[in-house]
């Protein structure tokens, strides 16, 4: 459903009923969420702390609020009780059915990513996963599996960002995004706006109004999945888990088993239930009154060594997992294998910096460090910055000439050698706006190169 007829019918359906409409919320002394209970009714489950017990039932309302008309999220039919582990593995056989993945710990990422999508509120972070790969590898099968999986999830293409973010800050949904590099440039930079922002809860994205000098505020945290042939930023693909998917070698099914995918997802609904109403029922009366906001506590130490970012990348879908060793390993080969990455694409970082500052920046010739320096810390947290002196280093590498100047270490613009940089797929891979389609087919030939000599050295 196109997201400007789903406002319009919000606003309808709020009219008409003098009601606010809402997916779900958690209460006080009750949860409630919206489910579908045929292909045109929707009415809420509601989990409610009686004086010793909590009790359930269905209704068509609850309190000031009606249910989303005719909804482009996933939604249960009804809760059905399940048995942890049961759960647990059910889920993940039912992704191992749809999904072929090339690391066999990519299933419990996964699965643990579904179980803390219907926790999401209990996270300070979530984490993003991205599925990349050439055309026709299972990345747009991927998000049709979460979809059928997670909490409020939302399959969405040809997207319009003043609407989107309108919708998200009020459903919060599990966001599947699909084929990312059909956005026009415009979308793209609003959408990478949203990605960047939408990971920690709390923080805000300006927005101004269409037509107009006002200025909205967005609050835009939310689980999200991305696919797409082209990777995006490096500062969004640093905040995602990403899988990169190759060609089936298993059979797998055509169609998505929808029945059994709403057999989880009702199943799924009793576990949010229960989960939430354990965490309440731990809180004395005093925190109960004094806590607004329900909050996951439990300390890891086997997590503490993990840097920052991939802490909280992770946290959640630890905090949510059976087999919690699995993720950690995980985690840890995640971890090594960006500090390898780290090592090799420095001058890649760099030199993209360069390009994109070259016209603003260059004065008689001189580009200084720190401009570099500050183009590409400019969206890092303070631990990840990389200093200029470090990026001198990899300049005189790349072959550019330094110089000092009153204002700062400078480097001497060569057109020569920035020519010969962007010809070289080390260099040029990231650079998406510059790059012409007989260098992507370079880059292509440069990559199906080195897998065949690595194939041949194995």
């Amino acid at each position: 459903m196109h997201e400007k007829n789903l406002m319009q019918a919000m606003r309808k359906a709020e009219k008409e009923t003098k009601k606010t409409v809402s997916t779900g919320k958690v209460l006080s002394s009750q949860i409630f969420e919206q489910i579908k209970t045929d292909p045109e009714t929707y009415k809420y489950a509601i989990y409610e702390q009686m004086t010793d017990t909590w009790k359930l039932t269905i209704k068509p309302s609850f309190q000031n609020y009606t249910p989303m008309p005719k909804t482009p999220l996933t939604h249960p039919s009804k809760p059905i009780e399940y048995t942890e582990n049961q759960l647990y593995n059910d889920v993940k056989t039912y992704i191992y059915k749809h999904l072929d993945l090339v690391n066999p710990l990519g299933y419990n990422v996964l699965t643990s990513f579904v179980f803390s999508t219907w926790l999401n509120e209990l996270f300070d972070f979530t984490p993003y996963l991205g599925f990349y790969g050439r055309e026709d590898v299972g990345k747009t099968r991927a998000l049709e599996t979460l979809k059928e999986l997670c909490f409020h999830a939302w399959l969405t293409t040809g997207l319009t960002p003043a609407t989107l973010f309108r919708l998200v800050e009020r459903f919060n949904p599990t966001l599947l995004l699909d084929e990312s590099e059909f956005l026009t440039m415009k979308d793209k930079k609003e959408m990478i706006g949203l990605l960047n922002a939408g990971q920690r809860r709390g923080v805000l994205v300006p927005r101004m109004r269409e037509h107009s000098q006002e200025v909205d505020f967005f609050n835009v945290y939310c689980p999200k999945s991305i696919s797409g042939t082209e990777l995006l930023k490096r500062t969004t693909t640093s905040r995602t888990i990403m899988f990169t998917m190759t060609k089936n070698i298993r059979k797998m099914p055509h169609k998505i088993d929808k029945k059994q995918g709403l057999k989880l997802r009702n199943q799924l609904l009793s576990w949010r239930f229960h989960k939430i109403a354990e965490l309440k029922d731990s809180l004395s009366l005093k925190e109960r009154i004094a806590t607004s906001e329900l909050k996951a506590t439990t300390e890891y130490p086997e997590l503490e060594p993990l840097s920052g970012r991939t802490y909280e990348l992770f946290y959640p879908l630890y905090h949510s997992a059976t087999e919690k060793q699995n993720i950690l390993t995980f985690a840890t080969e995640l971890e090594e294998m960006k500090l390898r990455a780290e090592k090799s694409e420095l001058a890649s970082i760099i030199f993209e910096a360069i390009i994109n500052i070259k016209d603003t920046q260059v004065r008689h010739g001189l580009l200084l460090l720190k401009d570099i320096a500050n183009y590409i810390n400019a969206d890092q947290e303070r631990q990840y910055w990389i200093e200029s002196k470090r990026i001198g280093t990899k300049c005189s590498q790349m072959g550019f000439e330094k110089t000092r100047t009153n204002r700062g270490t400078a480097i001497i613009m060569n057109n020569r050698i920035i020519e010969r940089l962007r010809k070289d797929p080390r260099y040029s891979i990231d650079l998406l706006n510059y790059a012409e389609s007989e260098e992507s087919e370079q880059k292509e030939g440069y990559a199906k190169g080195l897998k065949s000599e690595e194939k041949a050295k194995g």
